[in-house]
């Protein structure tokens, strides 16, 4: 298949691009960095999936290379991060952004796009939540994320035969990632002294072997229509269990002080004051304190009902980052 991925740069968008490629369908890549964390692909153009001059530029070079038109779009580009992003940004990137790149769909006659959303477009639901749980975000990201998705589901129902797949992920981690996941496997690592409760709620993750896994599976699962995943590994573990699959790792060790939740937040509006003075990103701040004791505990049965099979478990998955983290530790200290 011919297909373009927006964020080929990103996390996610990189790794596919190889894994693409490997199933011998052709590739090419946009997104607005040049900077790339693990391997950047050849294929990935600098450009803004907001500028029809950069996503035309794009179409017209994978036209010349293989001498075909574009039939997939795997739009993965996104705007995230917890610290230094405006609701405007947000909006601009994540609604606007994508509200462009269907505009270029249309123009060049693709029909097919398998969008990355969030569960963040659930916002923090009271128990277990499914893809049938009522949207409603609680922040920035998940309410772009949200005018992307129903900006997508407009996009379907204008012709009943666009193929439509929305895939909702957790937080996912993996090797050259820096977000959640690397912060806590950092701080087992280096500081692992205190922790923030007792942390026997359920934390949902999603390992990058996971993602990439679920998303060329929607491959086959794409016919007329608007189909609609939560990408989340199994088991629903909490972070305690979390924790302690990490500090089975050598060199990692679970904490030995367990503080209440209220004192953590009051410690952590105490960095809110200059990093907001400052505008600096410090490890510890009230919102961080108040997601580190937040449960996000969401299912992903419906894509296993379609057939989709884990290849990794969470211990496979936790030891491969551990074993990066390190290898990263030593690289940017020697």
């Amino acid at each position: 298949m011919n297909i373009l991925v927006t964020g080929s740069n990103w996390f996610v968008g990189s790794q596919l691009m190889w894994e693409l490629e490997k199933l011998n369908h052709n590739v090419i890549g946009i997104d607005i960095s040049p900077h790339c964390n693990s391997k950047p692909h050849p294929e990935t153009v600098v450009g803004d999936i907001r500028s029809f001059e950069d996503l035309d530029k794009v179409n017209n070079i994978f036209q010349t290379k293989y001498n075909n038109s574009l039939e997939l779009i795997i739009h993965c580009a996104a705007a995230k991060h917890d610290f230094g992003i405006s609701r405007e940004e947000y909006f601009s990137h994540n609604q606007y952004g994508t509200k462009r790149l269907l505009e270029f769909a249309e123009k060049t006659d693709i029909h097919k796009l398998i969008y990355l959303s969030t569960v963040s477009v659930f916002g923090h639901p009271q128990g277990r939540a499914d893809e049938e749980t009522p949207y409603n975000p609680d922040n920035p990201y998940g309410e772009s994320k949200l005018g992307g998705e129903l900006l997508c589901i407009e996009w379907q129902k204008k012709n009943p035969q666009n193929e439509l797949i929305v895939l909702r992920p957790t937080v996912i981690y993996g090797p050259h990632n820096f977000a959640n996941i690397y912060k806590l496997i950092n701080t087992l690592h280096r500081t692992p002294w205190v922790t923030v409760g007792k942390g026997n709620y359920v934390k949902s993750t999603v390992s990058l072997n996971t993602m990439i896994d679920m998303i060329i599976f929607s491959l086959g699962l794409l016919k007329p229509g608007y189909q609609h995943f939560n990408c989340v590994d199994e088991p629903y573990i909490s972070l305690n269990e979390l924790m302690h699959i990490i500090a089975s790792n050598p060199g990692f060790y679970m904490p030995k002080i367990i503080i209440p939740e209220w004192l953590a937040i009051f410690i952590g509006k105490l960095f809110d004051i200059p990093a907001k003075l400052f505008s600096i990103d410090l490890p510890i701040n009230s919102d961080r304190m108040k997601k580190l004791s937040t449960a996000t505990d969401f299912c992903a049965q419906k894509i296993r009902q379609a057939g989709f099979i884990q290849r990794k478990s969470t211990e496979e998955s936790i030891s491969e980052m551990c074993n990066w983290y390190l290898d990263y530790k030593n690289y940017k200290e020697n």
